[in-house]
């Protein structure tokens, strides 16, 4: 029994890496499983060497202590033990300090936190305590997305209730995969898009009739076997899964005083069964020491929801210590600490915008404020640097080609009233002037208060080396004429949505785009073009060696920001990507 010496594949970053200064109090930890552990002992001493904070995390080889420190320097191990308490291995020590003034949110155990939520719907983002308000903010701070969404809400009035999906009976698998594809679209045309603006409707408004037809397609798809098609774990594809796991817990709450006790209990044991569904996918998945899956990714957010709603249920302590643990530690596997997100702005704007409602379930219900961590304050930073407002395209990974960032501005909006942030308000009037006029959820969770400014006091460069990423920009005040430099060398590799795309650059000049990546994503994940073009190198702006380019699809095929400075007048980077091309 011992811990690896490397990283293996799929395996987490350690975390905090060894000297890093720590800014959230106390800061999550997670570590390497070794092969064999019964069990673990997490430790902590101080810069004298004494022992202040023991902990035994059973099998999770990810921790978050239940009481803050002092600012200071620390070393924290880890023991690898046997079933009979002996020490096989330690991990460590590793260096970290703690900065002054860091935000604090120890660990609190999900029976505690439980107990928070109220005992009325709605409970889960909105609370019935406010419900008054939110109404009649509905013609003032939010009146133009509420309004949007009535209109969406009519449109949906005449959806058709969704039959359950049959593609698993095709027996060609290409036809099959195609049949799938076509199948999910058509499903989040009708829950995504259909039952959560019904839903929203109703609770926005109190009118019945968009509330009972939301009733009634979520009535319906309760009554489909979770562990069949539209499971999250069926062999042909999760995303018909994924939109009901994302989109029924909420629904659920905010129709709550509408279904009658039979409807509720349908619902009740559909949600219980895809809540233990998600908990048994991310165990199998060993998620808290491999968290690199995609969509697994998305689990941790929706099982808080789940545990929300229905958190009178035996089974909501189990979801939710998971969790939170998950997201305290591990996650985002995608994001680096300083905010940047490895497999593009695509993704890390479609990602951000799926976790945002879960954490302000957590916040509103719990008490608990995730945008503290690291990570989701700093985030707003590398989509306001990495993407054009005005850009043609939003490099790089899949989706990088389809079209610019336009579609972050909601995003934008909700982090500048987070944290009072009229440049990142500015990003999203540059980038969609009539963002707030969509009634989508982000849009309607928090009242738009923060104006727009300028970045006038802005250093025009950004480097985010977590992810591997740079942006440099001519006149970051100005996006019609600024001239934009997007570099990437990324310590992520090739895998997942990214590509073979190491020491590549962009450039583009008042949003058009004058060198940039080609190919696009589809007509699905892995098709002959976007697997033997567009995720090659030499669909990019990079260099090939004789003739060929980088390795693609792994996570050793890295680059890394060897050296980035910004000035009055000039913004360098340099980046290492040997390692991309095998040397």
């Amino acid at each position: 029994m011992s811990f690896p010496r490397e990283r293996a594949p799929r395996a987490s970053f350690i975390r905090p890496a060894d000297g890093t200064i720590v800014d959230m109090n106390p800061p999550g930890f997670c570590w390497w499983r070794a092969e064999g552990a019964d069990h673990y002992r997490f430790q902590i001493e101080d810069s004298r060497g004494q022992m202040v904070y023991q902990a035994n995390t059973g099998n999770n080889p990810a921790h978050l202590p239940d009481q803050r420190f002092p600012p200071g320097d620390y070393r924290w191990s880890v023991l690898a033990l046997d079933g009979t308490g002996n020490t096989m291995d330690v991990w460590g020590p590793k260096r970290f300090t703690l900065a002054e003034n860091s935000p604090e949110q120890p660990w609190i155990p999900a029976e505690e936190l439980l107990r928070r939520v109220s005992s009325e719907h709605p409970r889960v983002i909105f609370q019935r305590s406010e419900l008054q308000q939110l109404r009649a903010s509905a013609h003032s701070t939010r009146s133009e997305p509420v309004k949007a969404l009535i209109d969406q809400a009519e449109r949906c009035l005449s959806l058709d209730i969704p039959a359950e999906p049959d593609y698993d009976r095709l027996e060609d698998p290409t036809v099959r995969r195609m049949a799938y594809t076509y199948a999910f679209r058509d499903f989040r045309k009708v829950i995504d898009n259909g039952m959560e603006p019904l839903a929203l409707a109703y609770l926005f408004t109190g009118e019945r009739k968009y509330g009972e037809h939301a009733v009634r397609i979520l009535t319906e798809v309760a009554q489909w076997d979770p562990e069949g098609v539209s499971s999250i774990l069926a062999p042909y594809g999760d995303e018909i899964g994924l939109s009901l796991v994302k989109t029924g817990a909420h629904c659920y709450d905010w129709l709550y005083d509408l279904m009658t006790d039979d409807e509720r209990a349908l619902v009740r044991r559909m949600l219980i069964a895809r809540g233990n569904q998600m908990r048994r996918r991310l165990g199998r998945r060993d998620f808290l020491a491999s968290p690199g899956e995609s969509h697994a990714g998305r689990l941790p957010g929706y099982l808080c929801e789940h545990a929300i709603s229905l958190a009178e249920e035996p089974e909501a302590r189990a979801w939710l210590d998971y969790a939170l643990l998950a997201l305290c530690t591990v996650f985002p596997h995608w994001g680096g600490p300083d905010g940047g997100w490895a497999e593009g702005i695509s993704y890390g704007r479609a990602y951000n915008s799926i976790l945002l409602p879960p954490f302000e379930a957590v916040r509103a219900a719990l008490g608990i404020n995730l945008w503290q961590r690291p990570f989701f304050r700093k985030v707003r930073r590398f989509f306001f640097y990495c993407a054009s407002p005005v850009g043609e395209v939003a490099p790089y990974g899949d989706g990088g080609t389809r079209g610019g960032a336009q579609g972050a501005a909601s995003l934008l909006i909700h982090h500048a009233q987070l944290f009072d942030d009229p440049s990142c308000r500015w990003w999203a009037e540059q980038a969609n002037p009539n963002a707030r006029r969509s009634g989508n959820l982000l849009n309607l969770i928090l009242p738009d208060e923060v104006p727009p400014g300028p970045p006038h006091d802005l250093p025009s460069d950004a480097v985010f080396r977590g992810v591997g990423w740079a942006a440099l920009h001519g006149d970051l005040t100005a996006p019609a004429k600024d001239t934009f430099v997007i570099f990437k060398s990324s310590p992520y590799g090739s895998a997942s949505h990214s590509h073979a795309d190491q020491n590549c650059f962009c450039i583009l000049k008042g949003g058009k785009a004058l060198a940039t990546s080609s190919g696009y994503y589809g007509p699905s994940y892995g098709m002959p073009h976007h697997a033997k073009w567009t995720r090659q190198t030499k669909a990019h702006c990079g260099i090939l060696v004789d003739g060929k380019g980088q390795i693609d699809r792994s996570e050793e095929a890295q680059g890394r920001i060897h050296d980035f400075r910004t000035e009055r007048h000039i913004g360098y980077v340099c980046g290492d990507a040997a390692a991309a091309y095998g040397v």
